[in-house]
């Protein structure tokens, strides 16, 4: 499993916190895949839906009037049996129909399931939406991945990664071996990178055209 630096932040939230979780940030980062590892792993159930992929799921899902219509819902959706007090529904998308977000109160008030929903950080605006459940909800914003994140994709050992923090904490040289193998690991970040956002400029500017 791909370790990110945000699935720390998602236990942190399962085990101090009862309000739902809205994490936000730009496309392509890894969100869904993170939150999907991190459930799978933690809960006894999971369900997902994706709310731009998925129209069959979505059309069902934002015809729910209340909380408890919409958990019967994704009840009849899910594969398994939703476990009260053990399960994550994960809302993907969540921009492509925010009106989901007036039952946030009311689906932690229910308590008896846990709630992440995401989508794009430029996207997640909430047009249309008269209150957010302020007081109710947990927001993290995350990041694209990092040059650490990105060692640990690369299997650099967490000793060696240990032993570069001390040394620039106590300002003594990194082994000249060591420097030439991150320096060679930092220009293939570079280049992954530089390589994503030209895909993306490429794409955007497809579309305009």
């Amino acid at each position: 499993m791909l370790r990110r630096k945000v699935t720390d932040r998602l236990l942190s939230w399962k085990n101090n916190s009862h309000k739902a979780l809205l994490v936000t940030g730009a496309r392509q980062i890894g969100k869904s895949y993170a939150i999907r590892a991190f459930g799978k792993s933690n809960y006894a159930s999971y369900y997902e839906v994706n709310l731009l992929l998925d129209a069959e799921a979505r059309d069902v899902l934002v015809g729910a009037k209340n909380s408890i219509d919409f958990i019967n819902r994704v009840a009849l959706l899910a594969d398994a049996p939703l476990v009260e007090g053990d399960t994550l529904i994960f809302v993907d998308e969540i921009q492509e129909y925010p009106q989901i977000v007036t039952l946030m109160k009311a689906l932690v008030e229910d308590g008896r399931f846990s709630y992440v929903f995401s989508g794009s950080m430029l996207g997640t605006e909430f047009k249309g939406i008269s209150s957010f459940p302020v007081g109710y909800v947990e927001h993290i914003v995350m990041r694209p991945m990092d040059f650490e994140e990105f060692c640990w994709a690369n299997s650099v050992s967490e000793n060696v990664l240990a032993d570069i923090r001390s040394r620039l904490v106590e300002r003594r040289p990194v082994e000249n071996y060591i420097h030439e193998a991150m320096l060679k690991n930092f220009r293939a970040y570079i280049v992954c990178g530089a390589c994503r956002r030209s895909f993306r400029t490429i794409s955007i500017r497809a579309i305009r055209s």
